[in-house]
């Protein structure tokens, strides 16, 4: 008789939100955890990634707080909780291929992280379960284009979706000087202070955000 998989709070809020929804079982999502490597803790400030320095060798979920991605120094969009970190990165990107942005937490984070290649070798034999990875990880992916893209409707630069956008995620909206409220929090930051602390923008973000919308 086989025995019901447990799942810890966390991974069980995962199973419900993600992987349910697509008829996952209890036991595929567990083989899937079996290939995990931690759930790491990070602090405001701390990196979970450099460009052109850290390999690709993790798949990673935001279970709690915030981050934001960066390139060349330049901030492109906010991660919220329940969204990956690297999805881009799951089609078509080696392991020993190194990241192309930064990533670093704007408050206290917990991260789900898999091994990437023990994650893909266990599925392998799964071919419903690539496909739910594949599904859940090409709508992340579409998600982060939506909020990196500009959009022609109605001569609006910043296109953002409300069903699939958190709502933390309206500091990326621009204005009608087509800057982002992120990019103006940035730049304000770098007059007044000489620096770059983008995890400053957390506390402002907290005081200032409405509830989030479920996605």
């Amino acid at each position: 008789m086989l025995r019901p998989v447990k799942l810890s709070k966390e991974l069980e809020e995962v199973y419900q939100d993600l992987f349910k929804p697509l008829q996952v079982s209890r036991r595929q999502f567990g083989k899937a955890i079996s290939c995990m490597r931690e759930i790491k803790c990070l602090k405001p400030r701390e990196p979970y990634c450099v460009e052109n320095v850290t390999k690709v060798d993790r798949l990673s979920l935001v279970l709690t707080g915030r981050l934001v991605v960066s390139q060349n120094g330049h901030a492109l969009h906010i991660v919220d909780c329940k969204q990956f970190l690297d999805s881009p990165e799951w089609f078509g990107v080696c392991t020993n291929d190194a990241y192309q942005v930064s990533i670093t937490a704007l408050e206290a984070c917990r991260v789900l992280v898999w091994h990437r290649d023990k994650l893909k070798l266990s599925i392998c034999d799964d071919i419903f379960l690539q496909a739910v990875f594949d599904n859940i990880l090409g709508k992340d992916v579409v998600k982060k284009l939506l909020l990196v893209s500009e959009s022609s409707c109605n001569g609006v630069g910043f296109y953002v979706c409300d069903d699939v956008v958190a709502e933390t995620t309206k500091l990326l909206s621009k204005n009608k000087q087509g800057q982002t409220g992120l990019g103006v929090l940035l730049t304000r930051q770098v007059k007044n202070r000489g620096d770059t602390n983008v995890w400053n923008l957390a506390k402002k973000a907290q005081s200032e955000q409405d509830p989030e919308t479920s996605v």
